[in-house]
């Protein structure tokens, strides 16, 4: 019986610990700033939104969440055009160098992003893409998850369903688009959501490409909040983070099992 239950108390107790930082930060923000520091618990009455309100006054939030929409929103949509159309011509097409190429995707994936800031910062700055919606986007697309993602479900789609619709006389792409995608929807969803919360928190590039004030993203204009006006205003921090932290973070447990159960099935055919 013990053996049973000490793996599930180890879990809880990993959850926990994710979660305490998020927690404290919530209890932060709903404590009046005379007694911020007057308990070591985070959570304490009086409950107030005070701090809440210092926020909403001083940063133009609306503002800030729009350019994050719209960054998230076009790096999202960028990647799961390229990738579908990618991952049809490795799964389904036979051309020279295709393993090699894919190979190269792949290889990608192990490159961190912040490799390529410095090249990507040069040609933006050369196209004048500095400070832009599409400066921000463009390089995000250039990721090979998406592709390498949907090419190992592609691959398990059942070949006599696509040989049928060739026969029927479908082209490639209504193949792509009216019998993989509706087919392939959960997964898209899933990974739909797992690419716009790590668009939505992308913090060092936005920063980088975007330093005029009216196009930071939420997590860039927490950052200068903090080494401005809000550098000794914990309260008011902390209410900025948990307004920048609370879409990405619903939209996860809104559907962890989908995206979890998407991360898995990417790697169950090579």
């Amino acid at each position: 019986m013990a053996r049973r239950l000490l793996p599930h108390l180890l879990l809880w107790l990993a959850i926990g610990l994710c979660f305490l930082p998020l927690l404290y930060q919530l209890g932060l923000s709903l404590v009046p700033p005379e007694r911020l520091f007057a308990s070591p618990w985070p959570f304490s009455l009086p409950i107030t939104l005070e701090n809440y309100r210092v926020v909403l006054e001083k940063l133009p939030l609306a503002r800030y969440a729009f350019n994050s929409l719209v960054f998230a929103l076009g790096s999202t949509l960028g990647q799961l055009v390229l990738g579908l159309l990618a991952a049809y011509a490795f799964a389904f097409r036979r051309f020279a160098l295709a393993e090699l190429l894919f190979a190269l995707f792949v290889a990608s994936m192990l490159v961190p992003f912040v490799v390529t800031y410095l090249p990507s910062y040069l040609l933006l700055a050369r196209l004048e893409l500095l400070n832009t919606h599409l400066g921000l986007i463009l390089p995000m697309l250039t990721a090979g998850y998406a592709t390498f993602l949907l090419r190992q479900r592609f691959l398990s789609f059942p070949k006599e369903i696509l040989e049928a619709a060739l026969v029927d006389g479908a082209s490639t792409l209504q193949i792509l688009w009216r019998v993989l995608v509706p087919a392939n929807q959960a997964t898209l969803v899933a990974l739909s959501i797992t690419l716009f919360i790590g668009a939505w928190n992308q913090f060092v590039w936005p920063m980088l490409v975007a330093s005029r004030p009216e196009m930071y993203v939420l997590t860039v204009a927490v950052q200068r909040f903090a080494g401005g006006e809000g550098a000794n205003a914990w309260g008011p921090l902390m209410a900025a983070s948990v307004l920048a932290t609370l879409p990405a973070l619903l939209l996860f447990l809104a559907f962890r099992k989908r995206i979890l159960e998407t991360l898995l099935e990417g790697g169950v055919r090579l």
